[in-house]
């Protein structure tokens, strides 16, 4: 049994191994988990005001053509391929060990935006999944439909999430997979395949309607292969958990870090980090590389969709550090020495 605190959320799985010693499980109050850090998140009314005034980038944003392509290279099938993918926003396949992991799989369009580029090749396509990874529950991250068919085309999936995600999973949309949540610092199962898959500190929120504001916990991932260690983002603000997260895993190769929807800074500074932030959080995590995700796939925020990719490229000055992808393109990881 889960174990429960007293406003009866769960505040950690003791079935797992906690790797932040004497950690007590994620704090709650008034029935909702907090935040990394106390933070003023916007209010509704805020978020209302915003969709509701003109954006002062409008005229700059509706003349920018920038498009993501989208490669179809059929070795993002290639289970003895060890790779990452980035499939578009903040969903990637990563094949490591001879598994395949899905995270964050968003496939089609969410409500009200419309996706802008496709995913490399059909759903249909998407077969001999070993893992789906969810980071939180906000909707471009968690898609009921992308979610419902991957279960049903690949029954033997595990679905891997933060506390309180399994309700919704296994209650609401009837999922039959095996689910397990963790809190941060938890480490999921090690099974045959010997894949590490940590559940970590991220500074966001999570909700999919009016009500349910962080009921569900929301966090990142490190997963560690044969070949790599990578991080995976998520959304998260700006804070000194990336450091920390780094301290834990002092060799990470990949961090898949957002750089985009983070404008206006008044609403999405403790959401999501601006390009900026996004270098400097692959500095506190002592990664070898930075691959870029979570911009021009849709339109969420004020900014062009070209903005973060171009300042972001800025920033690395030619470096090789910067990875930066196509939707669909095979990044073949390096071995970690």
């Amino acid at each position: 049994m889960l174990k429960k605190c007293k406003d009866k959320l769960l505040t950690s799985n003791p079935d797992l191994l906690t790797i932040k010693a004497g950690y007590k499980g994620n704090p709650v109050a008034n029935e909702r988990y907090l935040n990394y850090e106390k933070v003023l998140a916007p209010k509704f009314k805020d978020i209302l005001r915003w969709k509701t005034s003109r954006n002062p980038q409008s005229v700059e944003k509706r003349s920018d053509d920038f498009r993501l392509d989208t490669i179809n290279d059929p070795r993002l099938f290639d289970r003895s391929l060890d790779k990452i993918v980035w499939l578009g926003h903040a969903s990637f396949l990563i094949t490591m060990n001879g598994r395949s992991i899905l995270l964050d799989p968003v496939f089609g369009d969410i409500p009200l935006i419309k996706r802008r580029a496709p995913i490399p090749f059909a759903m249909k396509e998407y077969l001999f999944i070993d893992y789906i990874l969810i980071s939180h529950a906000h909707y471009d991250h968690l898609d009921k439909k992308t979610v419902i068919n991957l279960a049903r085309l690949n029954p033997q999936l595990k679905i891997y999430c933060g506390l309180g995600t399994a309700k919704l999973l296994k209650q609401k949309w009837k999922l039959t997979n095996k689910v397990i949540e963790a809190g941060w610092y938890q480490q999921f199962p090690i099974s045959d395949d010997s894949l590490e898959i940590y559940f970590m500190p991220a500074l966001h929120w999570s909700n999919r309607s009016l009500r349910d504001r962080n009921l569900r916990l929301w966090g990142s991932f490190i997963i560690k292969g044969s070949s790599s260690t990578i991080y995976f983002m998520g959304d998260s603000g700006y804070s000194g958990h990336f450091r920390e997260i780094g301290g834990f895993f002092p060799n990470i190769d990949y961090a898949l870090l957002g750089v985009g929807a983070y404008m206006p800074r008044n609403i999405m500074q403790y959401s999501h980090i601006n390009p900026d932030e996004a270098k400097q959080a692959y500095r506190d995590l002592g990664a070898k590389y930075l691959l870029p995700m979570h911009y021009a796939t849709y339109n969420l925020t004020d900014e062009p969709y070209g903005e973060p990719i171009q300042k972001i490229r800025e920033l690395f000055d030619g470096s090789n550090s910067l990875c930066e992808v196509e939707i669909g393109k095979v990044v073949e990881l390096i071995i970690s020495s």
